[in-house]
């Protein structure tokens, strides 16, 4: 009996940790607003970096379907051209950032992954210029010099975050942060520690009640014990 009881307790401690590690690299992970954050330098011979939102930490159609009116998955872009001119920074849906750069080029980027920092490109166009984006083009944008930041609530539908030069020009090299907020995803993180901690802690303390010093050992069934 006290060998399953064992195997139950290991199994606690077992589960705890497998519960408490995950949450815990989790919640490192979160910066102070609630974002998986990752920062790099990108640089391309086009005039236009180009990437689905769907790249930013695999955002799932259904977190999409499952987002609130009010906002719930929000994804959070900034860029700095490293020579100091002005950069736009913008998501738009697939049909109005196809029609800006299809007659310019643009770097595809897909595989984009915030710990380390990295992605793949692909060129197209090769280094036309992009004409001047159109007032109203983006859902969200921002643009000028130095460090420009949007935040965009993931919706429904097909959407492309656009980087580029501000006049369309190519040649585009800039430091970058790109970040995704999950709802409630600290809250999580948090819980899953508490539940994993409280786990571990039962299992050693279930090991040390069964294996206190002292604790007379249990008679197998059907083995008499001798007289006193």
């Amino acid at each position: 009996m006290r060998i399953f009881l064992s195997i139950v307790a290991v199994l606690f401690i077992l589960g705890g940790g497998a519960c408490a590690v995950p949450s815990l690299v989790t919640y490192r992970a979160l910066d102070g607003e609630g974002y998986i954050s990752g920062s790099g330098a990108m640089s391309t011979s086009t005039a236009a970096f180009v990437t689905g939102t769907a790249e930013f930490e695999e955002v799932s159609q259904d977190e999409v379907e499952e987002s609130s009116p009010g906002g719930s998955v929000r994804i959070r872009i900034a860029a700095e051209r490293t020579d100091g001119g002005e950069v736009l920074v913008a998501v738009g849906s697939a049909e109005a950032v196809q029609a800006l750069v299809v007659r310019g080029s643009h770097e595809i980027v897909n595989g984009l992954e915030f710990e380390p920092f990295d992605f793949d490109g692909v060129a197209v166009g090769g280094t036309r210029p992009l004409a001047a984006p159109e007032a109203g083009l983006f859902a969200v944008s921002s643009s000028g010099p130095g460090r420009q930041e949007i935040t965009w609530t993931v919706a429904s539908g097909e959407w492309r975050a656009v980087i580029m030069n501000a006049d369309g020009q190519p040649g585009v090299d800039v430091d970058v942060r790109f970040g995704v907020r999950f709802p409630y995803l600290r809250g999580f993180a948090i819980a899953g520690m508490v539940i994993g901690v409280v786990l571990i802690l039962a299992g050693v303390l279930w090991l040390a009640f069964l294996y206190r010093p002292g604790r007379r050992r249990e008679p197998d069934a059907g083995v008499a014990m001798p007289p006193e």
